[in-house]
């Protein structure tokens, strides 16, 4: 465990690119490094991130300001596709396990517990996973489903996966022959939604209190502003724009989804770029999740946890799961 003052290192300050002076990638020394990092989410009142090896099933936890790391284990060992904090409880999170969605309890410390499992998606064992999830600013949590043929290596089935919701009867499918369900991000009446398989951003209507989608179309597409790899996770800052994790693209873009445009690149040590995340005091610190499951021998910075500062930009507060625990 790193001890206080040494949580960062490695640090990388972006100067050739006039709109990247200022601008500090470094690394997050004591989080070590994992299989494949996903899922950041910052709790403000603990001022700690919380994230997952979602292939390894690990939860971890982040208290930056002490360089505090601590992680836990399901007992189910399972694959551990997102964590979200549940609102008003502290201590409770829905987490994605396999092909279910579970209630845990963990105190940052010790080892956590399942308290029960809220939905499933019925599907043969093995053959699919829940992926990415957050929940959006009614606190209905979302979250997608992907095959598990590339967790072993072998090209995923296509399109066999599916965007849920949860609700008090389970889980409700939303959108079907999905790829690798991957980002979410909501601004007024839009959910942004990310198939990494399609290589671009999508945007829906959504109708607040029934979680209703409607007029999918897309706002940004990888391959036609040449950007390379895929998107995988993202986040939205206060003004509106998306900050994208670019998986096999070394790097996070900034895009402005009413206009289309890139914005800015932000590279990272990392050639897995999977997730990202707004933290810090001021919700002006994005911390970026990477992986090594794909990664070239002794390329020591796949894995990581990053934190980049100096952009300029604000986040919004993370939703929580709003879940009716008398249930």
């Amino acid at each position: 465990m790193c001890e206080v003052g040494c949580c960062w290192r490695r640090r990388r300050k972006m100067s050739v690119d006039p709109e990247l002076a200022g601008v500090q990638v470094e690394e997050v020394t004591a989080a070590g490094a994992v299989q494949l990092g996903e899922g950041p989410h910052w709790i403000d009142s603990e001022q700690a991130l919380y994230w997952v090896d979602l292939l390894a099933g690990v939860l971890h936890r982040l208290h930056p300001a002490s360089g505090k790391h601590t992680s836990t284990t399901p007992p189910s060992k399972k694959s551990l596709g997102f964590v979200v904090p549940v609102f008003r409880h502290p201590h409770l999170f829905v987490v994605g396990l396999g092909l279910d969605v579970a209630l845990l309890r963990w105190d940052g410390e010790t080892q956590c517990a399942i308290e029960r499992v809220l939905g499933s998606v019925h599907a043969t064992p093995g053959s699919l996973r829940f992926n990415d999830g957050k929940a959006d600013p009614q606190g209905r949590l979302w979250a997608g489903t992907m095959s598990t043929a590339i967790d072993k290596g072998v090209d995923p089935q296509p399109e066999i996966g599916s965007l849920y919701s949860l609700e008090e009867s389970g889980v409700k499918k939303h959108v079907d022959y999905v790829g690798i369900s991957n980002g979410l991000a909501w601004r007024d009446a839009i959910m942004y939604y990310i198939d990494s398989s399609a290589g671009r951003v999508d945007a829906f209507d959504l109708e607040p209190a029934s979680g209703q989608l409607s007029g999918r179309r897309c706002v940004f597409d990888l391959q036609k502003n040449g950007v390379p790899g895929v998107p995988d996770g993202m986040t939205i800052d206060s003004v509106g724009n998306l900050w994208i994790a670019c998986f096999d693209g070394a790097q996070v873009i900034c895009v402005d989804p009413e206009r289309g445009a890139l914005l800015r690149r932000i590279p990272i040590p990392a050639k897995q770029v999977t997730s990202v995340c707004w933290g810090g005091r001021l919700l002006d610190e994005l911390f970026v999740t990477t992986a090594a499951v794909k990664a070239e021998t002794g390329k020591v910075a796949a894995g990581r946890l990053y934190r980049v500062t100096g952009l300029g930009a604000n986040g919004l507060l993370n939703d929580q799961v709003h879940l009716p625990l008398h249930q």
